[in-house]
């Protein structure tokens, strides 16, 4: 999975140096709502597979064949359903006919988007993602290739829309290729089947939608109280903060069917588990949101160019501060949906949508009004979002797993990243380039959190094993008494 986001990262950085910056800021800002309004309604479709559809498969692999084939019937019915409120939006929005019509495209491809999302979350369940994962890099493989000449061809937002609802079918066709070689495809439908498993799928269903609204709905809101001009900029800055989200976004597909089917039995085993991805996830996000920090004008002017989005960077340095938020949510969410308690996050997610829809609402016509830039605060209101989110599930988690550890753990991470910082000032004091401080500041910052002893020996050992070949290990590596 890392590798293979890897490669789709950088087709993803190439889309984004080049859809901005030749579709101009409002033309971006046209397809970055088109593709808001599209997430918000996968999500609906989807109907809480990523939760439901995985834990039920992990917990019993011999029914996949029948939960595969039930979801797929629920997600079509709702497609249809999406399509319908998707006109609805367009016509109390009153969008341009343009957008409307991006809006559409984008709709119809959630229908193949879904089922593929489903076998998807299937892999997910048996703990396989080698084909979802290739599949998608053929899906931002051929995106790269197709969009790219297009866009130096002159191509508008229409024709990238529909590259990209080409791009979907090809990531679809993989995945049902080699789907069954997990399980069997059955037509066999059983009403009394179908009937509990959407009533089952109803919580994870609300936590999805109430999730992605109050995550997604910034764009929609900015729409109806700024210029399009704005949601450019503040696209720009959302686009590169969302495709930071690989990293949790790994651990979490890989750690929820591990949590799922320890609940089950071994309660302890999953909190210990739940305990440590929390902790490489605080080392981690720490560094990353200290660079978002400090570089986040080089990121703009780099991939979007500072001539047309220089109000992007104010927000995308307010996402940097959410990043940490946001990485911890990912763990605290698939820890209380791995522990059952999905009517009570579906509640939390519930709540978040009123408290984003508030912050929004006031901070997006404050800043507009006195700096012209209203996503400063739908910045804002997302990372304040996030923190209530973050609080609602500290409150649901059994205390053992923020321990003493974790907290020790966090501390140490904080004072690495203030040096970190600390190294990043100095050689901006020396007017030196960003292609030498920033690695110099990785490296300070890995550096210390090893003096600080944040990181166990056996947990060094692990990595080695898992990422380094075992003749760069036996070379480099190996300490006495120690078999690399």
């Amino acid at each position: 999975m890392l590798t293979g986001q890897l490669m789709t990262g950088v087709s993803g950085f190439v889309l984004l140096m080049f859809l901005p910056r030749y579709l101009g800021s409002a033309g971006y800002g046209e397809l970055y709502l088109a593709i808001s309004i599209q997430t918000i309604f996968q999500y609906l479709i989807d109907f809480g597979g990523a939760y439901h559809v995985t834990k039920e498969i992990a917990r019993d692999k011999e029914r996949a064949s029948e939960i595969v084939t039930h979801s797929a019937i629920l997600r079509i019915g709702i497609w249809a359903l999406s399509m319908v409120l998707i006109f609805a939006l367009c016509g109390v929005a009153r969008y341009s006919a343009s957008t409307i019509l991006l809006v559409v495209v984008l709709g119809v491809s959630n229908l193949w988007v879904s089922i593929t999302s489903l076998l998807r979350f299937s892999f997910q369940a048996f703990e396989d993602m080698k084909y979802p994962t290739i599949g998608a890099v053929i899906e931002r493989s051929f995106l790269v290739i197709a969009v790219v000449p297009a866009m130096l061809l002159g191509a508008t937002e229409l024709a990238v829309v529909i590259l990209m609802a080409v791009s979907t079918v090809l990531s679809f066709a993989y995945s049902a290729k080699y789907a069954k070689r997990m399980f069997r495809f059955s037509f066999v439908v059983r009403r009394a089947s179908l009937k509990p498993m959407f009533h089952d799928a109803i919580p994870y269903f609300l936590w999805s939608l109430f999730g992605v609204i109050y995550y997604r709905i910034d764009a929609v809101l900015l729409s109806f109280m700024v210029p399009v001009v704005v949601i450019g900029w503040y696209g720009a800055a959302y686009r590169f903060f969302d495709i930071l989200m690989f990293v949790p976004s790994i651990v979490a597909q890989a750690l929820y069917p591990i949590l799922s089917r320890l609940s089950k039995s071994e309660v302890n085993s999953m909190l210990v588990t739940s305990q440590k991805s929390l902790e490489y996830l605080l080392m981690v996000s720490i560094p990353i949101a200290v660079g978002l920090l400090f570089f986040s004008g080089q990121i703009i002017d780099l991939l979007f160019g500072a001539a047309q989005y220089a109000p992007s960077v104010i927000v995308l340095q307010i996402f940097a501060v959410g990043i940490i938020i946001v990485y911890v949510d990912f763990i605290i969410g698939n820890t209380v949906l791995a522990l059952d308690k999905e009517k009570a996050w579906a509640f939390v997610g519930f709540g978040a949508i009123f408290v984003n829809v508030g912050i929004n609402y006031l901070l997006i016509s404050l800043f507009q009004s006195r700096f012209g830039n209203g996503g400063i605060g739908a910045a804002i209101a997302t990372d304040l979002t996030e923190l209530f989110v973050m609080l609602c599930g500290i409150a649901l988690l059994p205390k053992g797993i923020f321990s003493r550890r974790v907290f020790t753990v966090a501390v140490k991470c904080v004072a690495a990243g203030v040096i970190m910082s600390s190294v990043i000032i100095g050689f901006d004091f020396l007017d030196l380039s960003v292609f030498l401080s920033a690695p110099a500041a990785i490296l300070v910052y890995i550096m210390a959190l090893t003096l600080l002893a944040t990181i166990e020996a056996g947990e060094i050992d692990s990595v080695l094993r898992t990422f380094v070949p075992k003749s760069v290990r036996n070379f480099i590596f190996v300490r006495k008494g120690i078999n690399a």
